[in-house]
């Protein structure tokens, strides 16, 4: 019995340092094997232990690929002063599943074009690399089923084109993403996404979603000139159902659109529900909401939320949000659409408007939920203005709630 277990004549090796110097412990731990292969081989070395030179990280994945284990985890920390040193991945010939945790460590993949014959699970976080040696690394990878890509520094662009991959986990700072992958199942994203990204998702068989973007420059608008921007947008599958979660803020300032979030709407996978957090604040949302739905016209369900200021604070009559006022009589085919649901309705002239545009492009709408401010009464003429708009409606089934229940 050695000190870090029994590692004579077994299958299965963990190799945990916890030593004051647990790479020369792990060296000296790893030379007591004498088993010529390994079904798991994992080797873990505390953050407090990191380590500042990639050849000794290098040498201690060569250590491990002469045992050639089918599982392999590696869990280690790199400090090293010069972060662009590289440390080339072995061959591990019989590995099945590989889980590497290398934080701060750049990593690449094996010289010579050398595969992972039999790999299926492929675990990468923390490590430094880039665009072009995370798309090699895949494409050493024949039969690899499951990839996750976790915060690796200096990656970009996750681009996966395999006929293999079922399911894929990405998480990381991101500008763009390029999925092909005919046979995916699962698919879960969070990602801080730049400013100029791109999308490009195709995956005919995705069944389970979740993406979550934030976005790091808030000036993300909507027309050329906008005065609106996304601070979030998240795509899940709920029952089936694919779900789009927005988040859009008034941005209280003009700026330039340097990237059009409906280039980035159109590759996502076809979503039936369309769910908005508004941040109106009491500012007009017409002509946003027309070009949005505009993009989105093939969705089932559309819900608005909105968050606002109480009317005393309402925009000033010179403010720039109404600078396009024509969309009051436009009209977009919403053919699709089939429910409605607005919550925090305060019954200003703008939210009676879109009201009425809701109703004009939605002609086969079947259900409308309206629920309202606890500031909004009967006898105010928003209240009544929308109460008339319902009751023009028949073949609709319109309700209206307060948040203390049924009017």
């Amino acid at each position: 019995m050695g000190p870090f277990g029994e590692l004579v004549g077994v299958d299965v090796v963990a190799v945990v340092g916890r030593a004051t110097s647990p790479l020369d412990a792990i060296d000296a731990a790893l030379q007591q094997v004498v088993c010529p292969t390994l079904s798991r081989l994992e080797i873990e070395i505390p953050e407090r232990h990191r380590i500042d030179d990639p050849a000794r990280v290098s040498a201690l994945l060569q250590a491990a690929a002469r045992f050639a284990p089918a599982d392999l985890v590696v869990d280690v920390w790199g400090d090293c002063k010069d972060h662009e040193i590289p440390i080339e991945i072995p061959c591990f010939q019989r590995a099945t599943s590989i889980k590497l945790h290398v934080a701060g460590l750049y990593l690449t993949p094996p010289a010579g074009g050398v595969e992972f014959p039999v790999l299926e699970r492929l675990s990468v976080a923390g490590c430094r690399s880039n665009d072009m040696n995370m798309v090699e690394m895949i494409s050493r990878c024949p039969h690899l089923r499951v990839l996750e890509v976790r915060k690796c520094w200096g990656l970009h662009t996750v681009k996966v084109h395999s006929p293999t991959i079922e399911e894929l986990v990405v998480d990381g700072w991101l500008t763009n993403l390029d999925i092909v992958a005919p046979v995916l199942k699962q698919f879960r994203l969070q990602a801080t996404m730049e400013r100029y990204f791109s999308v490009l998702f195709s995956a005919p068989m995705a069944e389970h979603l979740s993406w979550s973007f934030s976005f790091h420059h808030q000036n993300i608008g909507i027309g050329e000139i906008s005065l609106w921007c996304v601070r979030g947008l998240t795509l899940q599958t709920k029952e089936s159902v694919h779900i789009l979660w927005l988040d859009i803020d008034f941005a209280h300032e003009e700026f330039l659109v340097d990237s059009d979030l409906f280039q980035q709407i159109a590759p996502l996978p076809e979503f039936s529900v369309l769910e908005i957090i508004l941040g109106s604040y009491g500012h007009v949302f017409g002509a946003m909401m027309l070009d949005l739905l505009g993009t989105c016209s093939a969705i089932l369900k559309l819900k608005v939320i909105m968050r606002s200021r109480p009317r005393t604070q309402a925009c000033p009559p010179d403010c720039l949000c109404d600078e396009s006022p024509n969309w009051r009589s436009q009209t977009i085919p919403l053919m699709s659409l089939e429910e409605i649901e607005i919550d925090g309705f305060h019954g200003t002239g703008h939210e009676v408007d879109f009201l009425k545009l809701l109703f004009r492009c939605a002609t086969l709408v079947k259900r409308m939920t309206v629920r309202i401010s606890r500031k909004l009464f009967p006898s105010d003429i928003g209240y009544k203005e929308m109460r008339n708009i319902l009751e023009a409606n028949p073949s609709v089934q319109c309700y209206v709630y307060r948040s203390s229940g049924w009017l």
